[in-house]
């Protein structure tokens, strides 16, 4: 059996019974979207996308990753490679290791610190974006418009990775504003 069938059903079992907020969907579709749109995009960018949030949502630790993608078929090398990139997606400023620091706070280092990750790594993340915009643009039209200013601003910082995903996580952006600005202004005739 191929390697990335293998890390599918392994992550899908990681994420069993997680749902995704609002929609009820599972989680795991989150994670396959995000796979799908970076496979051709980045190096190992399925594998990669697929395990993005696995080192935040779940108790897999960094080594059980590699063990897991070795144990797979995949090369050490390329289990190095697909590990790093998720942990360089990881939240490195949350509330347990920063508790002295407000959400505002850390968020703007969480930001700040998401420029500097690997070409690679920023594909993945541009594909995260596309996929949750859409999801806050059905599901949280209350927050969206500050969700997307954030993400806007984020963008403008955070370049480096492929350049079709980079335009058209901006043109998510972009439309969902303009949508919201519409419904604003029809709203208020």
């Amino acid at each position: 059996m191929k390697p990335a069938v293998l890390l599918t059903r392994w992550v899908k079992l990681k994420y069993e019974g997680n749902l995704i907020k609002r929609s009820g969907e599972p989680y795991f579709t989150h994670l396959a979207a995000v796979a799908k749109m970076a496979q051709f995009a980045a190096c190992m960018g399925y594998e990669t996308g697929l395990c993005h949030d696995l080192l935040e949502d779940t108790s897999t630790t960094e080594n059980e990753l590699l063990n897991a993608l070795t144990s797979f078929g995949y090369t050490r090398s390329e289990a190095g490679y697909i590990a790093n990139c998720v942990v360089e997606l990881t939240d490195v400023f949350t509330p347990d290791v920063y508790p002295h620091l407000s959400k505002k706070k850390r968020k703007a280092k969480e930001g700040l610190r998401l420029t500097t990750i690997s070409p690679e790594a920023q594909t993945i993340k541009y594909c995260d974006l596309i996929d949750n915009i859409s999801w806050v643009m059905q599901y949280d039209k209350k927050h969206a418009s500050k969700y997307l200013l954030k993400k806007q601003r984020l963008l403008s910082a955070m370049m480096n990775g492929d350049k079709e995903l980079y335009q058209k996580a901006l043109n998510k952006i972009k439309k969902g504003l303009d949508v919201l600005a519409n419904s604003s202004h029809t709203s208020l005739q």
